[in-house]
Parts: structure tokens; C-alpha cells; sequence
């Protein structure tokens, strides 16, 4: 390429900033993607959302909430989400889970919310910010564990 190659592709991204930015949300996502560079730990992938699922048909579930499903092997993760305020409530459950257990909601790629899991995996944690999240877990045993990032 040429310095006049250069000088117009900078000029065309100059202008794409201005009329058309990268909204925030995005900007979020792909950090929390490239934080999520943790290879010793087991991805738990979302195998249920009931916003997404066509053929979901909760029986008692309130329609502000939303309920998750992670599973890797031997380990399953089940979630239920709510809006409250100006953030979210995050209610579930780590089955394999057990004492000694240590969890934490990530939350953007940058805030970290740890979480009290009772001796059956349970865990409630509230003032979550919009965005992606996941959870994270030391699991006994040394195994780790995480999640696929979801946008709330």
C-alpha cells in the first residue's frame, strides 16, 4: 500500500467514527470476549434461555424474568435473571457444587461480584450492571469452571 492508500483508509475510519460509532455494548462484549482467555478452566455453554428458545414453555415463571441453563460435563449451571431497579437480580443454582465452592459474576470484562454459594451450589446476587456476564467457579477438586458470556 501507499502513504495515499494510508491517508484514505484513515480518513475513512475517521468518518465512519463520527457517523456511524461502535455502540458501547459492543465495545463491552469484545472486551469480555478477549478477557475470557482462560484455558484452564471448562466452558459451560448455554444450552437453554427462555428469551430465546421458540419452544420454551416455562410453567411458573414470572414474565420479567428470564431463566439460563449452562452445562459442561458434570457440572450444570440453572439461572433466573430479573430486572429490578436500574440493574438485575441474578438468582441460581451450581449443581456439582459443594463446600469450598468459590464463585464470582463477572460482569462486563471488568466488575467481579463474588458470591456465597450455600452447601447445595445456591447463590443470589443483586445490583448487577446491564451488559454481558458470566460466572466463574473454583469447583473442589481444583476444577474450574466457567460460562458463555449472556447480555442482560
Amino acid at each position: 500500500m501507499t502513504s495515499v492508500d494510508d491517508e484514505l483508509l484513515a480518513d475513512l475510519r475517521r468518518l465512519a467514527a463520527l457517523v456511524d460509532p461502535v455502540p458501547q455494548h459492543v465495545r463491552e462484549a469484545a472486551r469480555a470476549a478477549f478477557l475470557t482467555r482462560d484455558l484452564d478452566a471448562e466452558l459451560a455453554e448455554l444450552i437453554a434461555d427462555s428469551t430465546a428458545d421458540a419452544d420454551f414453555e416455562p410453567v411458573r415463571q414470572a414474565t420479567d424474568e428470564r431463566l439460563l441453563s449452562f452445562a459442561a460435563d458434570g457440572t450444570q449451571v440453572e439461572m433466573t435473571v430479573r430486572a429490578e431497579g436500574a440493574g438485575w437480580t441474578m438468582m441460581g443454582q451450581v449443581f456439582g457444587a459443594g463446600p469450598g465452592t468459590e464463585a464470582v459474576v463477572e460482569s462486563g470484562g471488568r466488575a467481579t461480584t463474588p458470591l456465597d454459594l450455600d452447601d447445595l451450589g445456591r447463590f443470589l446476587v443483586g445490583d448487577l450492571a446491564s451488559g454481558p456476564v458470566r460466572l466463574r467457579c473454583d469447583l473442589p477438586g481444583g476444577a474450574k469452571l466457567v460460562t458463555s458470556w449472556v447480555i442482560l
